[in-house]
């Protein structure tokens, strides 16, 4: 790694210790009260003034006037409980199994390595730190709440570790760059009784095993074999015993997709389905849907920022994927606003257990080097297009 920034051994333990504590403290969702407490203090002590943005976002300000440029790290964690034998193992029933608690170092090392560097910003930076990006809702609802204004937002990076790529490595691909996902959660209400006046009663659970048999022809049947959707419904059932009908059965799933013409006629074919499949058999319902775009990777920004990547870690480091990868991530929202890149930066080692695995591990040597790439990038295309608005 260039050493440009003069990344000290009490930096490097600095953000260790603070990897740690957010790891030793996963919070979920919108819920964040230790993790904002924390990240707003150690911010002060740079000499920052963070504000609360939305419902637990916190944005930060570096530099002035200028073209604007936003870095993101999201801070939420998984409800899902840690198996690893860490001495700061998370022991609240939650854990941070998708690298959040990396991110979110990484966004106050760049912090901290700008606001040593201020005075060679020709411009501005706004960091965003981002709640609920596991329930694909944080960085909606910080947009709502003005994060992409005052001032504006000319461009946008973000960057996700990635547990079984080799330390230094980074990844990224131009265009789409990740799956969208629509998801929905159909309750089913029918009218319980005893197995032994059938007719009497109005079965909930035929209701969405109808559902669920219609709603696995859609891909195979509706989408055109050369393109990709994945559609899997993850939870189903209800009733509590063998000789009684339910009242009310339950149905969750989701689309996963890479173009958009594919996914909105999934999104509309999937209400149809459940609507006209509960009313013929004379139940009623209701929906709860949620949805994230793709990631979309701007041309010109990623062949811009290439070289500013490249002279921290190498050209040999950096890999252009041919292929968007099948995951989700609601940065899609601030790509759909502004110009963006989102890269992949490998944090593990080549079979290490994947993102959300309870086993999953990630190489702390990661942290100094996510804060200097952020930080090199943001100085070095605000310094490229000062003037320039």
């Amino acid at each position: 790694m260039n050493n440009k920034f003069k990344i000290s051994e009490a930096f490097k333990n600095e953000m260790v210790r603070n990897r740690r504590y957010l790891h030793q403290n996963p919070e979920i969702g919108f819920e964040l009260p230790i993790t904002t407490k924390f990240i707003m203090e150690k911010l002060e002590e740079m000499g920052l003034e963070p504000v609360r943005v939305g419902k637990a976002g916190i944005c930060a300000i570096l530099g002035k006037g200028g073209k604007t440029l936003l870095l993101r790290g999201d801070m939420d964690a998984l409800p899902t409980e840690e198996i690893n034998d860490l001495e700061f193992r998370s022991t609240n029933g939650h854990g941070h199994l998708c690298g959040h608690d990396i991110h979110t170092t990484i966004l106050m090392g760049a912090a901290k390595l700008l606001k040593d560097n201020e005075k060679h910003l020709r411009g501005t930076v706004k960091l965003m730190f981002q709640p609920a990006e596991e329930i694909g809702r944080g960085a909606k609802d910080m947009i709502q709440s003005g994060i992409l204004n005052s001032p504006d937002v000319d461009l946008a990076m973000a960057l996700h570790v990635d547990s079984r790529e080799t330390v230094g490595i980074i990844r990224y691909k131009e265009g789409i760059s990740s799956a969208s996902m629509n998801s929905w959660r159909v309750e089913v209400q029918g009218k319980g009784g005893h197995s032994s006046t059938p007719h009497l009663a109005v079965d909930p659970l035929m209701i969405v095993n109808t559902i669920y048999t219609s709603l696995n022809a859609l891909v195979g049947k509706e989408v055109d074999p050369f393109e990709t959707a994945v559609l899997v419904i993850g939870k189903m059932g209800g009733g509590s015993a063998a000789n009684i009908i339910p009242a009310t059965a339950v149905l969750e799933g989701g689309v996963r997709c890479f173009n958009n013409d594919v996914r909105d006629h999934i999104v509309k074919r999937v209400d149809e389905i459940i609507d006209t499949t509960v009313k013929m058999l004379g139940g009623t319902y209701t929906v709860r849907r949620n949805g994230v775009p793709s990631i979309f990777n701007d041309g010109n920004i990623c062949k811009t920022m290439r070289p500013f990547i490249e002279e921290i870690i190498g050209e040999e480091n950096v890999i252009i994927n041919e292929r968007p990868f099948s995951g989700t991530e609601d940065f899609a929202y601030i790509s759909a606003e502004v110009p963006s890149m989102h890269f992949f930066l490998g944090a593990g080692e080549e079979g290490s257990a994947p993102l959300h695995s309870p086993f999953v591990m990630f190489n702390e040597e990661v942290l100094p080097l996510g804060a200097t790439l952020l930080a090199n990038c943001a100085i070095q295309w605000l310094k490229e297009n000062a003037g320039i608005k």
